[in-house]
């Protein structure tokens, strides 16, 4: 609209020429036509003038010719859409001149009843309606009129259409639109504005920036709206997605200044959110990308980035102690909460620190709650008015990443207030003050499951406290728990708290979600494993967690147990237990099926579980983190931050090639969890007995060919357990297994054991018609881990002889899983068979405190064996550490005669004592492949004791070891072994395991292995002046 083309001067004749004609007729007859030709030539004049008078004639004119009567005489008439188009263009520039948000919002409704209209029928130009309206709502939004997110979302849906449809308008014009929506998305989009129309923004963004890749302001815009929605979503995607857009950007440098500003801003916007990713997804990749990029971060964004970097390298330090215990050159973290430090912000903000960091009412907040920890009851009241006070005085319009704190942190000062009064309007006002607080989308990315847990706990404290208990306050909490235990961020180890804690609170209750609530605790449980990068540090994991948190296997199991579920009992401790042993077998899982099948797959895998196995067995870097040079050049040296990235990559490419195999046909039990049936194969050559300790219930279960056979145990049995392993444990550690005292204790426990455990086995195996003398395996838990169940009694006789054992009954071994005890294949063992005397390699070394003739009389009577089969001997100069490892790859059996040690807290530290004060440890045996083992002697002190600190139900010991790296079948000892013990054991043993004279039925030599042990044993026993502990000591595992 408007007459450009003409002068000042040209137009005002026209103004008076048009002003004469309309007076020269009467009211009745002015007619539309002249009135607009008046309006136009007065637009016309404002656009060169800019006079406001021009402006409003202009609006008034055409007001007037929209009511008006069209012209009646022949020539060309304007268009009722024409004049509703420029009456609308003409209210939002004055709305934008005056900044009266009226004429805007005028504007935008008539423009959207133009685009009702069929604008196609007369030849009207759509797109110029889209783009005048598109220009009203810029106005009304910059003018914060109306609903200014609503009108936002508008906008990129218009300029979405004409991107995107057979739209008439030009370059120019499309690039205006596009021009408008990023510069409204940088001044309105915001962390914590509610209701931003993210999703409509997102997908204009997108668009726009494939027509416009030459806009530099569309990808920040992009990014930015990305960023925000990932703080409300935590979608890793968004973050992704931005970083792609900014890397782009950083990597064009164009010359113009403003360009390279705006890489300034996209490389700060995208070190920033690389930063909150860290804090709210914690993985390792994660942690290394926001150190990289705060690395590379220039000062033109944020002042003094070296610092913003020392800042992420604490942070990743401090998570590190969090994950992994106190790590040597680290200090511990000075303050514990989350929001100790100030947050970073983006861009040279005046407004002071507390903005981004805790605000001044959360720290009278926070003294405050230091106070009501102290002070006497009459005095809480008081308290509690000034909390109220100081959150009433705050700013409710401020947002900012903590502006969920003082909600949070009043609700934990109400808390503490019902604790300490039992006041329920305090724990009302908490559960509402933390309601609020989860309402804020950073209160997620800053606390997260924290928040969540302490907000669930405060209902199920109300349903627990109150007389009138409430379901709905038990349903909202672990409605809560549920929800904060399967968010796909933060903290793993506090997730895991919260569904064990859902677990605990909702079996109390009888909930509906008990079984629910033990699956997701056993999922968390096994990717908190995974979380660490190496065996050492995934048992450290283990070992500082709580025994609650060990003990959820064997409770959920007591569940199924509890609902006669005894088949699902078996598949979910097989599942919880030994998860070390459980994960490196199946780095080690056969995969000749899949060979034949698909051999490309199968050598893919075979790569990546080499790959992974080698890195998850090495000896894990330093923790530290080195930041080397200045602020010039920030480099961070960090090898285990890398090391935790190549485990997360093979980890990932694994998962993705076992969900590849497992829809193939055939293949789609391929490493799963074994089913019952699978596991009850384990039982064919005896019954298994598994001992369940929980203290929820305690149970005991025989596994023998048909369905489980349950025993029932007294109510005391947790408690009396408990106490024998600790009583026995005590007395072993602080007299000695060779004391008089410790002897009486190991007698009592023996007989304590007989009767809580002994005679009720013996009596139901005897119902399921086992016949005596044949072998059993004990599969116990916890604290039974630690106790002579193989040595029990002594056990009544009818006739009043001798004493008899356990073992005198039957012939006892121990498996620390049953899926150690199922075969792979029926391969090696009828090569086993047909391959006559096995060879064996004996590894023997002494310095102190053995005298030369034991040590002589212990090695004399393995190489006696020389007469009947091939016996290789590594003795004193010959056992090294690098021998044995070799020797194994080519025997069949090892005889080990030296010392065994053990290291607090240390599993993969214990080992044998060889030549040159060089150690075999258990890593070392776990590292080791050996094709050809059978059967393992290990005449060593503590090679089946649990290391003080070790997780009981790991079975991290040497003999689990061997018997891990191949061996079916090993003979190991509880505690210290008394040296003269060795040579007559050995005697004995082996002139069982390898009679003159065969008979019977013909069995792989290592299945021999527990009779012979047993045979051996009860010579041993009879021998004068043997004490309990010296044949206690002595323990089978295996086949």
């Amino acid at each position: 609209m408007g007459a450009p083309q003409y002068s000042i001067h040209e137009i005002d004749s026209i103004i008076a020429d048009s002003r004469h004609a309309i007076l020269a007729l009467p009211l009745s007859h002015q007619y539309r036509a002249a009135v607009y030709h008046l309006a136009t030539a007065r637009f016309g004049r404002y656009k060169l003038s800019h006079q406001k008078d021009d402006l409003d004639r202009t609006i008034l004119h055409l007001t007037e010719s929209v009511l008006l009567q069209p012209w009646s005489l022949p020539g060309p008439k304007p268009s009722i859409l024409m004049i509703f188009l420029n009456l609308a263009v003409a209210l939002y520039l004055r709305s934008n001149d005056s900044k009266q948000p009226e004429d805007a919002t005028y504007s935008a409704k008539y423009l959207r009843h133009l685009r009702d209209q069929p604008l196609e029928m007369f030849g009207f130009p759509r797109s110029l309606v889209t783009l005048s309206l598109l220009d009203a709502l810029c106005v009304q939004v910059n003018l914060e009129a109306g609903n200014v997110m609503q009108d936002i979302g508008e906008m990129a849906v218009l300029c979405h259409e004409l991107l995107t449809s057979e739209s008439d308008a030009s370059e120019d014009e499309t690039t205006h639109a596009v021009t408008l929506i990023y510069e409204v998305v940088a001044s309105k989009i915001r962390m914590g504005v509610p209701d931003q129309p993210l999703d409509q923004v997102i997908e204009c963004l997108r668009v726009a920036r494939m027509h416009k890749p030459d806009l530099s302001g569309v990808g920040c815009a992009l990014a930015l709206s990305l960023a925000v929605r990932y703080f409300m979503t935590f979608v890793n995607d968004d973050y992704e997605e931005a970083a792609s857009v900014m890397d782009e950007m950083a990597a064009f440098r164009p010359s113009e200044e403003s360009q390279d500003e705006m890489v300034a801003i996209a490389q700060g916007i995208v070190t920033i959110l690389a930063i909150m990713r860290s804090m709210v997804h914690r993985t390792p990749e994660n942690s290394e990308d926001a150190i990289h990029r705060a690395s590379t971060l220039t000062s033109a964004l944020v002042e003094k980035p070296e610092l913003l970097l020392a800042r992420v390298l604490e942070d990743t330090a401090k998570q590190r102690i969090r994950d992994f215990g106190f790590i040597e050159g680290l200090g511990a973290p000075s303050n514990d909460s989350p929001l100790s430090q100030p947050f970073v912000s983006i861009g040279g903000s005046d407004e002071p620190e507390s903005k981004y960091g805790l605000r001044k009412d959360s720290k009278l907040l926070e003294e405050l709650f230091s106070k009501i920890r102290n002070c006497d009851t009459t005095d809480i009241e008081e308290v509690i008015e000034n909390g109220r006070a100081i959150l009433a005085s705050s700013d409710p319009r401020r947002h900012g990443p903590f502006t969920f704190y003082p909600f949070d942190l009043f609700g934990q000062i109400l808390f503490e207030g019902f604790r300490r009064t039992k006041k329920t309007e305090y724990i009302d006002e908490s559960i509402s003050m933390r309601r609020r607080a989860l309402e804020f989308p950073s209160a997620y990315l800053v606390g997260g499951p924290v928040i969540i847990h302490s907000l669930a706990l405060s209902f199920l404290t109300r349903f627990l406290s109150l007389p009138d208990r409430r379901l709905q306050d038990l349903d909202e909490g672990l409605k809560l728990l549920s929800q904060g235990a399967n968010l796909g961020y933060g903290d793993l180890s506090v997730r895991v708290q919260l569904a064990s804690s859902w677990a605990t609170y909702a079996r109390l209750a009888r909930h509906s979600t008990v079984s629910a609530a033990y699956e997701g605790t056993l999922s968390l449980m096994q990717n908190a494993l995974l979380f660490a990068p190496t065996l050492q540090l995934q048992h450290a994991i283990l070992a500082k967690s709580s025994h609650h948190y060990r003990a959820m296997p064997l409770d959920y199991a007591s569940h199924h147990i509890e609902l006669g579920q005894f088949k699902e009992a078996t598949e979910t401790l097989e599942r919880g237990r030994a998860l070390l042993w459980s994960e490196m077998r199946h780095l080690r899982a056969s995969i000749d099926q899949l060979l034949q099948a698909h051999p490309d797959l199968a050598r893919k895998f075979a790569v990546v579980n080499r790959d992974l196995e080698e890195l998850i067995k090495s000896i894990p870097p330093s923790l530290d983190l080195n930041m080397d040079g200045g602020a010039g050049d920030l480099t961070v040296e960090d090898p285990f931050g890398r090391l935790l990235v190549e485990q997360r990559r093979l980890l990932n490419e694994r998962d993705e090639l076992i969900s590849n195999i497992q829809v193939l046909p055939g293949f789609d039990s391929f490493l799963t969890s074994p089913s019952f049936d699978t596991l009850c194969s384990a039982t064919s050559p005896g019954p298994v007995i598994i001992i369940n300790h929980s203290s929820w219930r305690s149970d005991i279960l025989i596994l023998h060919n048909t369905s489980p056979s349950l025993i029932p145990t007294p109510v005391d049995f947790f408690g009396r357990a408990s106490a024998l392993k600790d009583e026995l444990l005590d007395a072993r550690n602080k007299h000695g297994p060779e004391s008089g005292h410790y002897n009486q204790i190991l007698e009592h426990v023996l007989k304590e054991l007989y009767d809580l455990v002994g005679k009720p086995v013996i009596d139901r195996l005897r119902q399921l018609n086992v016949p005596e003398q044949s072998r059993v395996w004990w599969c116990p838990t916890s604290v039974f881990c630690s106790l002579p169940l193989h040595a029990m009694g002594p056990i009544p006789s009818d006739d009043g002889t001798d004493d008899r054992y356990f073992s005198d009954l039957y012939i006892p071994s121990y498996t620390p899983t049953l899926s150690a005890l199922v075969p792979e294949s029926d391969h090696r063992e009828s090569e086993s068979l047909t391959s006559g005397l096995p060879s064996l390699l004996l590894v023997a070394h002494f310095d102190v405190p053995l005298s030369p003739s034991e040590a002589c009389e212990d090695i004399n009577v393995i190489q006696a064996l020389n007469t009947r089969l091939p016996v290789t001997s590594l003795i004193s100069e010959g056992a090294k550490a690098t021998s044995a490892l070799d020797g194994l790859q080519h025997h069949q059996f090892v005889h080990f005669a030296c010392h065994g040690t053990l290291e607090a807290r240390k599993p993969f530290d214990a080992g044998f004592e060889l030549y040159g004060n060089e150690r075999l440890t258990l890593l070392d045996i776990v590292r080791s492949r050996v094709p050809a083992a059978e059967f393992a002697f290990l005449s060593a002190c503590h090679t089946a004791e649990l290391t003080d600190g070790s997780s009981a139900d790991e079975g991290l010991h040497l003999a689990a070891a061997v018997q891990y790296c191949g061996f079916r079948s090993v003979v190991g000892t509880m505690w210290a072994m008394a040296n003269v013990d060795g040579p007559d054991l050995a005697k004995y043993f082996y002139k069982s395991m390898f009679p003159r004279r065969e008979q019977g039925e013909l069995v792989p030599h290592y299945k021999r292995s527990a009779g012979a042990l047993r045979d051996a044993v009860k010579k041993l026993r009879k021998k004068r002046g043997i004490t309990p502990e010296r044949w206690v000591n002595f323990v089978h595992y295996g086949a």
